[in-house]
């Protein structure tokens, strides 16, 4: 049974500073690539002086900074206990509009073995200690993560569309063009009902996995130090926006393979090694390849060789579905059937980007092909949210960089403190 309960977000002070925030947020820490830190941290109070850390003794630093924010009421404490509606307004591949809404609330930690909360990706450990150094400086959440349920009344939906016609309480436009929204739910009613549609469900973790397990031991940490008892203590809840499997604007980008630095034998007799499981057909262009792919019926995926302007449309010899979901996915069968076996890759090696280079969506993937440092590029379909879900239910994880929601959940929009820095905040 998942627990969802409403609380008292903290937020960058719109009484001060207006409804408009996009000065402030940024995306998820693990997006931001050194060019867009520096642009994001122009603004002295931008969240990724948080997030992200600034020198030496990084979340220490961190700490006092968002210590400091508070004391000057830069940070606010909502007033009230609510829940929180995140829409997000934004454009798909085909340029047809979309709007993706979710519920921001707390969701009880569970252990991976109750079956409450389901991962589909590997983390990496340095990635965790990292955001366990954070954790344990500021005492919460700075981001949230992104969960899926499956809600099979649309009860929540109908609420959701509802709740559009509010006026939001704070909002910003992101660079890629996406309007974000964020509407309180503070009507106790309400509020019990949407965490009573959501305790049946099973939470999947779309975004957001090193947090989840480093909310984990960060909460198995503290219950070993003060002896808490489960489910009584604030750092047994993470923060988290949940969208609907059913929502319309749930979107899944396809997340490419970009290979660089392989033998160039094997790059050429690769085509050769390919017929011995796939059946290949060959497309006149990259563009032709790619469209095959994202609107193949069956598991297939493309090749593009640049040197033997090489476009290769495979599908395996063995068609039937398999009794292990995970073999029915695309990017799981260029991971071991072409990078592994043909290709000499590790798993260390694909974990780690070595010789790889994973790039969404493909119009990216073209300008990157562009630039002839890559020898091949690897065309998958994005797996859906039920072939996710099903692949979670077996206890597997999904390879590297197997799926790319969009549009990311912003961060410094709404954080989560499990103790108060200062009682001054508890005033608002």
């Amino acid at each position: 049974m998942a627990t969802v309960i409403p609380f008292s977000a903290l937020y960058y002070n719109s009484a001060r500073f207006g409804k408009d925030v996009s000065r402030f947020v940024a995306p998820p820490y693990d997006v931001i690539d050194r060019v867009m830190e520096k642009r994001l941290k122009d603004d002295r109070l931008n969240i990724t002086h948080v997030t992200l850390g600034d020198e030496a003794d990084a979340y220490e630093i961190a700490y006092r900074r968002l210590q400091r924010w508070i004391n000057d009421e830069v940070l606010v404490v909502d007033s009230r206990s609510c829940l929180y509606v995140y829409e997000q307004t934004f454009s798909s591949p085909d340029g047809s509009p979309r709007i993706r809404s979710g519920i921001v609330a707390l969701v009880k930690l569970e252990d991976f073995s109750k079956c409450v909360v389901l991962p589909h990706e590997k983390t990496i450990p340095k990635h965790k200690a990292d955001r366990m150094d954070l954790m344990c400086a500021v005492n919460g959440d700075t981001e949230q993560i992104f969960l899926l349920y499956d809600d099979p009344t649309e009860e929540i939906e109908w609420i959701l569309l509802d709740t559009r016609k509010r006026d939001e309480f704070m909002r910003f436009i992101d660079p890629e063009g996406v309007n974000h929204r964020l509407i309180r739910i503070s009507e106790p009613e309400l509020i019990d009902k949407i965490v009573k549609l959501l305790e049946p469900a099973k939470l999947l973790i779309a975004d957001g996995h090193h947090r989840y397990e480093t909310g984990l031991d960060f909460r198995n940490k503290m219950r070993a130090k003060d002896g808490s008892k489960e489910g009584t203590m604030p750092y047994d809840f993470i923060l988290a926006t949940l969208v609907s499997f059913r929502n319309p604007g749930l979107v899944i980008y396809p997340t490419h393979r970009l290979i660089q630095r392989v033998d160039e034998k094997l790059i050429s007799q690769l085509p050769k090694a390919l017929e011995e499981e796939f059946d290949l057909k060959e497309m006149p262009g990259p563009d032709e390849l790619a469209t095959a792919v994202e609107k193949s019926q069956v598991k297939a995926f493309g090749v593009w060789i640049p040197e033997s302007r090489c476009f290769l449309y495979a599908t395996p010899k063995m068609r039937a579905a398999s009794a292990n979901p995970m073999d029915d996915l695309p990017v799981y069968m260029v991971q071991e059937r072409v990078l592994k076996k043909l290709l000499g890759y590790t798993s260390e090696m694909l974990d780690t980007k070595v010789n790889i280079e994973y790039v969404k969506g493909t119009g990216p993937t073209k300008d990157v092909m562009e630039t002839g440092e890559y020898q091949a590029c690897f065309f998958v379909k994005p797996p859906t949210v039920q072939q996710i879900m099903a692949i979670a239910e077996t206890g597997q994880l999904m390879p590297h960089k197997s799926t790319y929601f969009f549009p990311k959940i912003w961060s410094g929009a709404l954080l989560y403190l499990f103790r108060p820095i200062n009682a001054k905040t508890m005033k608002q």
